[in-house]
């Protein structure tokens, strides 16, 4: 079952940032991103109220900080990545945060970097240099830098967030944690005046609710099981095969550019997570 947590995690997880592409110059980034996660938040919690479990009152504002980590920071740089970037970059940078799961897990004293980890970051690294001066039609420095930084955040995020999962559960952890940073998000847009909802098509709606329900609400509380059974390190070998997947969906749906240095560096990048 954990396997197949695994399976629904990276289908979703790759999807994101092809099914958003098409809606990115429509849709304002950050009201996309707020709306994913009010919507899968919501989700969440209608699904977690079914269990009657309760978070203790310390842990709320902990949980709810570290889901602003994910919502409001990292999956912001991530909606910028894929607006400034092709969506294959932004899915091949963002697929990174195996690297920094492993930092982050050593500082917090719950992993130990080994030669071999090193290894796999300088690649990485590499990769990402390759892959970032490839100069392909779409892709710009700074949607590579916020790709960049979406990983490390992400990865942050990951590592808080097994604690909290592992003493409520998936389900009540993600939710809380999700539904907190969608509203932390409208209050943000709000006092910035930028909470408006935009004219939507059929099409568009339901890229919005895919990426609410499915990436948002679904897909994390397999990822966090998945965690639940094999830990945060482990469990994010499902990243090693999203830059694939991204970009085969990109190719495919986007009809996305490819050239030989941008395949390269994706391949490093994927090799590098292969070494972690």
């Amino acid at each position: 079952m954990h396997y197949l947590y695994l399976l629904v995690t990276l289908l979703f997880f790759s999807s994101l940032e092809v099914v958003t592409k098409p809606i990115s110059g429509r849709v304002d980034p950050f009201f996309l991103t707020f709306f994913r996660f009010i919507v899968g938040g919501t989700f969440l919690i209608l699904l977690a109220a079914l269990s009657k479990r309760r978070t203790e009152r310390n842990d709320f504002p902990k949980l709810a900080l570290v889901g602003c980590l994910n919502g409001v920071i990292s999956m912001s740089l991530l909606q910028l990545s894929v607006k400034y970037s092709n969506a294959s970059t932004a899915a091949t940078l963002v697929a990174m945060n195996p690297l920094f799961v492993g930092v982050f897990a050593q500082l917090l004293g719950k992993d130990k970097i080994s030669k071999k980890k090193w290894l796999a970051m300088a690649l990485g690294a590499l990769g990402v240099i390759v892959l970032s001066s490839a100069n392909v039609s779409g892709d710009s420095t700074f949607g590579i830098i916020c790709g960049i930084l979406a990983a490390i955040s992400f990865a942050l995020y990951t590592v808080l967030m097994k604690d909290f999962s592992g003493k409520y559960g998936a389900l009540l952890a993600t939710a809380v944690s999700t539904f907190s940073a969608g509203v932390v998000y409208g209050l943000l847009l709000a006092v910035s005046g930028r909470l408006s909802l935009p004219h939507l098509t059929l099409s568009e709606t339901f890229i919005l609710l895919y990426v609410g329900v499915g990436v948002t609400g679904v897909a994390y509380v397999t990822f966090f099981k998945a965690i639940q059974r094999f830990g945060p390190v482990k469990t994010s070998v499902i990243f090693y095969l999203k830059p694939v997947v991204a970009s085969l969906l990109a190719f495919s749906l986007l009809s996305e550019t490819m050239n030989v240095q941008k395949i390269v560096g994706t391949a490093i990048v994927v090799v590098s997570l292969f070494l972690k």
